[in-house]
């Protein structure tokens, strides 16, 4: 059986230079070629192919003839796979279509009730190392559909949900094959980018975030033999740089301690590391910190989320000021770039309190930031806070559950309020000749020489270029330009709209 999969082509605008290939669908690629290596499995990422996403699925399709297509979607990028699903149907209506990640997982009720599901012929819940290949299995008459935990699927017009999905047993999960991937092009400031994992899951309480319903409250770490031969193989297909995606690594600092020391000695410090780790951990060890540094860690996007007490409470992250004051001077003692992670846009807050984040974040010194707007995602007891107190203005249009849009009020501010904010404050942070304390310290003195003198050569003719583009626009309009473009960022006019069905409460469990 020929079975593509498909990762969206969905950017979210504060990760416009991250172009990476789903660690999904190469995991599930790779278990399906060990488990049951008499089909063709192959992989396109379509964030690589933004320019064209029609023309590239009509080459995928002309050239591969799928008989199923898997897609993998987070919330913000439900509605294009909804709607790539049915362009394929469209020209090929025997493929069959499942539909799998984390909205899927946390929405699979929604989707069937409300008609949203009808592109997909399956639905899958959790994780799909392996229920992919035993979804094969149901479609090739070899297993009854009932058995596949995690698995949603239509019986004479109703969707039936299979008991929910237990969590995999690490050892039983091959590395991912990166061999079977169609398209190229992944790339972080300009270097071929990859991603792996070394852990799955978090325990921390924070109630803004949906990871426990894919991996549940708990922490569960892969060999560490698995992991350097992963890296190996990254390494031998040409990649610098690799995005660890561990939901939390610093969880077990023994763990982070042991991976630096393997990838040390077998060599793999010639590689540059980007992990998210969170203030707590970072600051409890400077051993830790230094073996990161001398492993190739290269990049630390850290939790940061708020300066307020009352926030941080609300997230049920702690008070954690002081050990983010102390990881980013770890950090910056041994050449570590830090990111500070921010959330903003909470019930109380007022722009006076938005804008003293951003100043923490300048007189930390923080290389570079990341900033968000609490985002009310599906099944997240932060929802039902705001929910509670009436301050979510967007519901439903997952398209913006991105972590970048305002989809949410406070008692003081409305949503364009927040959105204005975060672009203003966010203009004050975006100078390299700001900061990046670290991040000019990795410079060699020729090369930060030579950039210096691009910068100045060309810095007139971007300097003149923006003043007559804003010359005599008010704060407020040039910021409606600049999300007038954001707005647009994942159109795709030349997809159809999505095939719906009527709403209907003919679904059950199994």
């Amino acid at each position: 059986m020929r079975i593509l999969l498909l990762s969206m082509p969905d950017m979210a605008p504060q990760l416009n230079t991250w172009k990476a290939p789903s660690l999904a669908i190469s995991s599930i690629t790779a278990n399906m070629l060990a488990s049951q290596p008499e089909h063709e499995v192959y992989m396109a990422d379509l964030i690589t192919a933004r320019d064209d996403p029609v023309g590239t699925i009509q080459g995928l399709l002309k050239d591969f003839n799928p008989e199923v297509v898997g897609f993998s979607a987070k919330s913000f990028e439900f509605s294009t796979a909804c709607r790539i699903a049915t362009y394929i149907k469209s020209l090929h209506k025997d493929v069959k279509t499942v539909l799998g990640g984390y909205h899927s997982t946390l929405m699979y009720e929604d989707i069937a009730r409300e008609g949203l599901a009808e592109p997909f012929d399956f639905l899958l819940r959790g994780e799909c190392d392996h229920s992919f290949g035993e979804l094969i299995q149901v479609i090739t008459d070899k297993r009854r559909s009932t058995s596949v935990r995690g698995l949603s699927f239509r019986d004479n017009g109703h969707w039936i949900h299979n008991a929910p999905r237990l969590q995999e047993d690490l050892n039983t999960i091959v590395m991912p094959n990166r061999a079977n991937r169609l398209l190229t092009g992944y790339t972080f400031q300009d270097r071929m980018l990859d991603t792996l994992e070394t852990s799955r899951g978090c325990t921390m309480p924070c109630n803004f975030c949906s990871m426990r319903y894919m991996y549940g409250s708990t922490f569960r770490t892969y060999p560490l033999e698995r992991v350097m031969a992963d890296i190996a193989n990254a390494k031998k297909r040409g990649t610098k740089y690799l995005a660890i995606t561990d939901d939390n690594i610093c969880l077990d600092l023994k763990h982070l301690e042991s991976l630096c020391d393997a990838i040390i000695r077998e060599g793999h410090d010639d590689m540059t590391y980007v992990i998210q780790g969170s203030s707590a951990g970072i600051s409890s060890s400077e051993t830790v910190v230094e073996k990161m540094s001398r492993a190739g860690f290269d990049m630390v996007y850290l939790g940061i989320e708020n300066v307020s007490e009352k926030n941080l409470k609300l997230m049920k992250k702690g008070n954690i000021v002081e050990k983010t004051k102390r990881a980013v001077e770890l950090l910056q003692k041994y050449n570590i770039i830090s990111i500070g992670g921010l959330i903003i846009g909470h019930p109380d807050d007022r722009e006076e309190d938005i804008a003293v984040n951003y100043e923490f974040l300048n007189r930390l010194g923080v290389d570079f930031y990341h900033d968000q707007i609490i985002t009310p995602y599906p099944k997240t007891g932060m929802r039902e806070d705001l929910l509670r107190q009436g301050l979510i203005t967007n519901l439903d249009d997952y398209r913006k559950y991105s972590g970048f849009w305002a989809n949410v009020k406070t008692k003081h501010l409305d949503s364009q309020d927040i959105q204005f904010y975060k672009w203003k404050y966010g203009q004050k942070m975006t100078s390299f000749f700001r900061s990046p304390r670290a991040y000019k310290r990795r410079f060699p003195t020729g090369l930060l020489i030579k950039f210096l003198l691009k910068y100045l050569a060309t810095a007139p003719y971007y300097q003149t270029k923006k003043f007559i583009k804003n010359y005599g626009k008010t704060e407020r309009e040039r910021f409606q330009a600049y999300i007038d473009i954001q707005e647009h960022l994942n159109d795709f006019p030349e997809l159809p709209e999505a095939i719906t069905a009527e709403p209907t409460t003919k679904s059950r469990s199994a």
